[in-house]
């Protein structure tokens, strides 16, 4: 089943990914779907082993920069983040829209982690160390529909509403 058969047809959502994809004939709401998920669990990793490289990348330049500043004051503090992807309890399309050229598409994630930072010292900080929590993430992603690069980038984060 893919993601179209399970929206309301005529809904904003499904209205939102038609008019994607009359703009960018290439656009697949299953591919994309499929690859936002694993960029999720690939961000979060990447973000927990401050790993810019591996980072930029996939973000646009101001969500860059705000996940940079975070891993450079751990950094500058001595703290170590834990972090294990236990797995994604669930993923929905949330919105999708055409803004000129540029495609966005929000995605709503559900996901199972361990996440912990210790201070210099070793103590916990924040987060527990060994204890599976739930977290919501709102992400955006965008890519420029005449863009020859198929990728799309983060362009924006937020917690659970």
């Amino acid at each position: 089943d893919g993601v179209m058969s399970k929206l309301a047809p005529g809904s904003p959502l499904a209205l939102g990914i038609l008019r994607i994809q009359e703009e960018d004939r290439g656009f697949d709401p299953d591919v994309f779907f499929g690859g936002a998920k694993a960029a999720h669990e690939m961000i979060a990793q990447l973000f927990a082993q401050g790993d810019r490289k591996g980072l930029k990348p996939l973000l646009a330049d101001d969500v860059y920069a705000s996940f940079e500043g975070a891993i450079s004051v751990r950094e500058a503090a001595g703290q170590k983040m834990e972090f294990s992807f236990v797995g994604l309890k669930q993923a929905n399309l949330e919105d999708a829209t055409l803004r000129g050229r540029i495609a966005e598409v929000t995605v709503r994630f559900v996901s199972e982690l361990i996440s912990a930072t210790r201070d210099a010292a070793g103590a916990v900080i924040e987060g527990a160390a060994g204890v599976v929590r739930e977290v919501t993430d709102v992400w955006t992603f965008a890519r420029d529909t005449r863009s020859s690069d198929p990728n799309w980038k983060l362009v924006a984060t937020a917690g659970a509403a």
